[in-house]
């Protein structure tokens, strides 16, 4: 039996319903699987360190041959699911799979160690370490929003290209809008550039968002008679299961400024965590906006009655919920109070009337029943 190809899967997906027919999605998949039918017939039926041996061999050769591939499109088009189906299916082929985010991460931990050990150009150090498990990159949601990510993405990626990188990457953004409005911006143009010029920049086209579906029919807000009410987290879960679709639910650990948070449940860019784990914790709103920028959606579980006793507390859940709101999140979560009624308090009270506005809100604009 020969392997599967990333259409294969898909089309095995649609047989037997696990997904639904979409002409957009059937489109980008069969991008998808062009390019790894491409690297295959470049590969020359090596398997799985093959690649990487051919690329020491002839450096850089394959890429300079083959375009990689831009996904970009609304949240809910399947762009994670699709990229997951090659990535998958690719693993022979030598690729690796990363959040864009912990790459980044990763790249400037590796060029600060380079500085560190003296070398000449800590970029190339850094470019010879991320590569070396193999040149099939494939990114999900690339989103620029850091400076210091902005300034030296061009030079690491040149150098990456350098090394035969082959990038697949999905978006919310065409390439064009990367970085909008951020600082020095003219120096991240060429960057841009680059990713019109070495990659397939392909839009997902509208179509049903399976996503927007789904949260339409659920409720936003469930109200808890306790802290373990079973069947309000049983409810939650079927929930997070549905949003995350056949991704593997993982656990992720995201690092800041010298603290670390770890999500034990995490699919499809959405993560399932309570109340405690969130904002019984110090952080601030950097952390949150972080958050926001790394997850599409947020479960957020047991969230209690808040006062004056709780006021730490009750200043982070507002930053947490400015944060989704500033970034077009969805959060669905279980509290002890409705709403309009969650903060009995007084330290905050003219502020927590902006906080359950906004929450109102982005339920709203999900078509999420918050009643």
């Amino acid at each position: 039996m020969t392997d599967p190809s990333p259409l294969f899967v898909y089309q095995d997906r649609l047989r037997s319903g696990a997904l639904q027919p979409d002409k957009g999605q059937a489109e980008a998949m069969a991008r998808l699987d062009d390019l790894f039918r491409a690297i295959s017939a470049y590969q020359g039926g090596a398997r799985p360190s093959g690649l990487g041996r051919l690329f020491s061999r002839s450096k850089n050769r394959i890429a300079e041959r083959l375009k990689g591939l831009y996904l970009y499109g609304g949240v809910g088009r399947g762009k994670t699911l699709l990229m997951d189906m090659f990535a998958d299916v690719a693993k022979p082929l030598s690729s690796q799979r990363f959040h864009f985010h912990d790459f980044m991460v990763q790249a400037q931990n590796a060029i600060q160690h380079a500085r560190q050990a003296g070398k000449s150009d800590p970029i190339d150090s850094a470019a010879d370490q991320l590569i070396a498990a193999g040149p099939v990159i494939c990114f999900d949601e690339m989103e620029v929003r850091d400076i210091a990510d902005a300034m030296i993405i061009r030079r690491l990626f040149l150098a990456l290209w350098d090394r035969g990188m082959i990038l697949v990457t999905t978006s919310n953004r065409s390439p064009d809008q990367l970085y909008l409005d951020g600082l020095h911006r003219d120096r991240f143009l060429p960057f841009i550039d680059d990713l019109n010029t070495r990659l397939d920049v392909h839009e997902i086209g509208s179509g049903q968002d399976w996503r927007k579906a789904f949260l339409q029919s659920v409720s936003g807000w469930h109200l808890q008679s306790g802290p373990q009410n079973e069947a309000v987290h049983q409810t939650l879960t079927e929930i997070f299961n549905h949003l995350g679709g056949d991704a593997e639910i993982i656990a992720e650990t995201m690092c800041f400024a010298g603290r670390s948070l770890r999500f034990d449940r995490v699919a499809g860019g959405v993560v399932d965590t309570s109340f405690d784990s969130l904002c019984r914790q110090p952080l601030g709103v950097r952390d949150y906006l972080a958050m926001a920028d790394r997850f599409s959606g947020l479960i957020l579980r047991d969230i209690p009655v808040l006062d004056d006793a709780l006021q730490n507390e009750a200043r982070r859940f507002m930053w947490l919920v400015d944060a989704l709101y500033d970034r077009g999140r969805f959060m669905i979560a279980s509290a002890q109070a409705q709403v309009d009624d969650l903060y009995r308090g007084d330290r905050w009270a003219f502020e927590f009337e902006r906080t359950c506005s906004r929450l109102q809100e982005m339920a709203r604009f999900r078509g999420i029943n918050f009643d």
